[in-house]
């Protein structure tokens, strides 16, 4: 431990009272110079006993902060360095003649900066000398105003949490953790979350990120870009009879052919299966896109030999411009994939433009909406229940409850009602019938002398930023007469995000404080960091079965299923892995340890009737 020099005077002065109290026995009480002496030497005595007692506990403690491996150090009021310990020092690779007692933080500050000791991040202007004096103001500030919590980006690639608190004396006290581990974590499984591990592309969430840059820079600049959407012709059959083996090389290859077909500031993306998307900025208009098109048509049919047999690879072409047909990013999207569609349904390997005619679409989201509104009103959306199970001995542990909307000829499935839902605001209204619908399942289930486990409800953003959730969900439980724990509250990565996020965590917070559990859907796919872990209050993790499908195919997606599942149950976070098809993928996740199972190897989504039956068919009474 590292201290400043201080006199030191108590010691002393303690001496002095025991030989003046010594004295006051031998006068006032009239005692022997003997008895004088034996006061005098037993007071002495005690006081020995006591400095070496307090510094024995100094050295103690002294010794516990030298042993801590976050570099701990405190200021005085005047911000000079008063103590530190040799983790402190270290956390700095080259101030050790600088870092002392009675040097000022500032002096610290910006030898740091002059060293290249911290990583300073792009302020957005020409000046580095700016920047870095708005670096220096923003750092001191911090270190003035404690009780809060920064990430440094250090040389070397490391990565510092600073905690600064303020000591009941007025010393400010701070506390440098190395991140760099956890940082680099979140690093592998944002760009494995980003990438096609098959292509090497980025994916739709970075299309989206993408479009949005794009589509503001063209409206500004009142220029013109384009987003063309593309599948193979022909894909399935080539997967079908020669394999998926040849099925992927199919794909590396057109993707390494629309790389060389496009410029360095286009983009190329892989959306999902055979399907691409290219962002093509500063077009001019649609006859500079037709030209693209014919050539990218060319470039791409050029014959090449797969497996032996000669292939001529063909697409199909959806195309929207921007901002012209849109300025929303997925709304964008979506008309680039009517356009596609069209295209389909005219001719296999041609191409289609969006234009008025194909808004087709939003009328038939209207239309979803208006009949939304009234199923609601009726109490005509219903619920399915998938099963989840044990990895380890496949026994039950619980359900996901899943919104159905039936009575209708023909269905309107989830995945078109659930987005008109939350475009029309009618997602929280619909999230508490599916709730309220959930729960009753349950109770059921109890009052037929079974146990249903968890009930795992998906939730959106609208719904927890709602108010009065909480006490949605606590009349909920209380009218069904059913304990906080029978359920689980299901969220997915992108809605922690945003200016809403803090009043999502609180809500989170509340919930569980009630004793509600809380699940993080769909991990790895979303724009979230690892930071939201230590934030948001999380009791499990859902892996997307996009990674789980590719368990015995792709090595990345089960590195990052192990990844995952080593990381929750490090941080005390069980694991549930969505979409488990098979005993092979079922046999893998046993191997890792993960906890949870959903999928069609056990069961298909049920509807309460059959999910009772599924359990009576299971276990006994409670």
């Amino acid at each position: 431990m590292h201290e400043a020099n201080a006199e030191t005077t108590g010691a002393s002065a303690s001496g002095e009272r025991c030989s003046a109290r010594a004295s006051g026995v031998g006068s006032d009480e009239g005692g022997s110079i003997e008895e004088m002496a034996e006061a005098l030497a037993s007071a002495q005595a005690s006081l020995h006993m006591e400095v070496r007692r307090r510094r024995n506990a100094e050295d103690l403690l002294w010794d516990i902060v030298e042993t801590l491996p976050e570099g701990i150090a405190a200021f005085d009021a005047d911000e000079r360095l008063l103590v530190y310990n040799s983790a402190y020092l270290a956390s700095f690779t080259g101030l050790g003649d600088v870092i002392a007692a009675g040097v000022p933080f500032e002096t610290i500050l910006r030898r740091g900066v002059e060293a290249g000791e911290f990583v300073l991040p792009n302020m957005g202007g020409t000046n580095r000398e700016a920047d870095r004096e708005t670096w220096i103001t923003q750092r001191l500030e911090e270190h003035r105003t404690p009780n809060a919590v920064s990430v440094q980006q250090m040389s070397g690639g490391r990565w510092h949490e600073v905690r600064r608190l303020r000591s009941r004396a007025g010393y400010v006290v701070g506390v440098r953790t190395d991140i760099t581990a956890l940082k680099e974590a979140e690093s592998r499984i944002r760009t494995q979350a980003e990438r096609d591990p098959l292509t090497g592309l980025f994916n739709r969430t970075v299309l989206i990120a993408q479009l949005k840059t794009q589509i503001a820079r063209h409206k500004a600049e009142a220029t013109t870009g384009a987003l063309v959407v593309l599948d193979l012709v022909k894909f399935k059959e080539v997967n079908d009879t020669q394999g998926h083996t040849a099925g992927d090389a199919l794909l590396v290859e057109v993707a390494t052919r629309l790389v060389g077909a496009v410029r360095s500031e286009d983009g190329v993306l892989r959306l999902g299966g055979d399907e691409f998307a290219l962002i093509l900025p500063g077009v001019g208009n649609q006859d500079a896109v037709e030209r693209f098109v014919s050539r990218l048509k060319e470039h791409l049919g050029e014959p090449f030999t797969l497996l032996g047999r000669v292939i001529r690879p063909q697409a199909t072409m959806g195309v929207c411009l921007f901002p012209e047909h849109g300025e929303d990013a997925v709304e964008l999207l979506k008309f680039a994939d009517n356009a596609l569609f069209q295209a389909k349904a005219r001719e296999r390997g041609g191409h289609c433009y969006f234009n008025a005619s194909l808004r087709h679409g939003m009328e038939r989201r209207g239309t979803i909406a208006q009949a939304l509104r009234e199923a609601l009103e009726t109490g005509a959306l219903d619920i399915a229940l998938q099963p989840q199970f044990s990895i380890a001995d496949g026994t039950h542990t619980g359900f996901e409850a899943l919104a159905r909307w039936r009575g209708r000829d023909p269905e309107i499935s989830p995945v078109d009602f659930i987005p008109v839902a939350e475009e029309t605001g009618l997602i929280v209204p619909l999230g508490r019938h599916v709730l309220d619908r959930s729960l009753a399942a349950a109770r059921r289930m109890w009052d037929a002398g079974l146990d249903p486990g968890v009930v795992a409800v998906n939730v959106a953003a609208a719904q927890l930023k709602s108010l009065c959730f909480v006490d949605t969900v606590a009349t909920l439980l209380k009218e069904h007469d059913l304990p906080a724990r029978i359920l689980e509250i299901e969220v997915t990565e992108n809605v922690l995000l945003g200016r809403s996020s803090e009043r999502i965590e609180r809500c989170l917070r509340c919930l569980q404080d009630m004793g509600v559990a809380i699940a993080l859907d769909d991990f790895g796919t979303g724009h979230a960091s690892l930071a939201h872990l230590k934030r948001v209050p999380v009791d499990r993790l859902k892996i997307d079965r996009s990674f789980v499908a590719g368990i015995g195919e792709r090595t990345d997606d089960e590195v990052i299923v192990r990844t995952v599942v080593s990381l929750a149950h490090a941080l005390g976070k069980t694991v549930v892995a969505e979409g488990v098809q098979t005993e092979a993928q079922r046999r893998f996740l046993a191997e890792l340890a993960c906890d949870v199972g959903q999928g069609f190897l056990v069961s298909r989504p049920l509807t309460p009737d059959a999910a009772q039956s599924y359990l009576r068919d299971l276990a006994g009474p409670i």
